[in-house]
This record gives structure tokens, sequence and C-alpha cells, in this order.
């Protein structure tokens, strides 16, 4: 079983706890790298980023456009936002540890993280993807 690779892309943006701070969430997940660079030109406002990873657990599937991922997050917490809401830190702190092709083995990391839901090819600026958190 091999590999496939994704990227990830994230977009730099004024934080939702801290009036003065910036976050770096991830906007997105792609199967093609130009897709990053399209966006990188369309996005200036943003500071548009991106890194890869390979998915393991894809096995002879290829990643493609509308495919559901799962985005593992290590040891997420909440914070409080200024308008008394609270959101989750995968917004700014909690990295991208894996990414999963197959949601049961998603699931397993569950006991110390949390999943983001993502469709390949989908951007969403504000990162306010599906989360599936742990206990």
């Amino acid at each position: 079983m091999s590999s496939q690779k994704v990227y990830l892309v994230f977009a730099k943006q004024s934080s939702p706890f801290d009036a003065e701070g910036t976050i770096d969430p991830l906007v997105g997940i792609f199967s093609d790298e130009s897709e990053c660079y399209r966006i990188e030109s369309e996005q200036p406002d943003y500071g548009v980023s991106w890194e890869t990873r390979d998915v393991e657990d894809a096995g002879e599937h290829t990643i493609a456009p509308g495919d559901t991922v799962y985005a593992y997050h290590y040891m997420a917490t909440f914070r409080p936002t200024p308008d008394g809401e609270q959101a989750i830190e995968l917004l700014s702190d909690a990295a991208v540890e894996d990414v999963f092709f197959q949601e049961e083995n998603a699931r397993k990391k569950l006991e110390v993280g949390d999943l983001q839901v993502i469709t390949v090819g989908e951007l969403r600026l504000e990162g306010d993807f599906q989360i599936i958190e742990g206990p």
C-alpha cells in the first residue's frame, strides 16, 4: 500500500480570540498543488501557505476533489471569543498531525485529539469545517 500526497492550505487572518492577534487556520485540503498557487493568487489579503501530508490509508483509491478526508489535530482546546462564545483552538495552535481517508481509522485517534471533516477541493477561509471531538 502506497501513501498519497495532499496539500493542506492555511490562510493567515485576524484572530477571533484577540483583536490584535492573527491565526493561520487550515482552510482546505487539495489533491493538486496547482490549486494552492491559484488560491494564493486569488486571495491576496490572506497570507496563504501550504504543506504536504501523506494519506497512508487510501489504499488503491486516488484522492480527488469531492473525497472526504479527516484531519487529525492532537489535543486541541477551546477558548472564549470576544462575543462570549467559544471556538476550538484548531484555528490557531493545534497542528494537523495526520490526514486519513477512512473514517474508522481517523476515529481511532479521538482518544487524544479532534478531527476536522474536510471535502477535498473545498476552500473555507474561516476554517469552519465540521469537527468531531474526542472524549
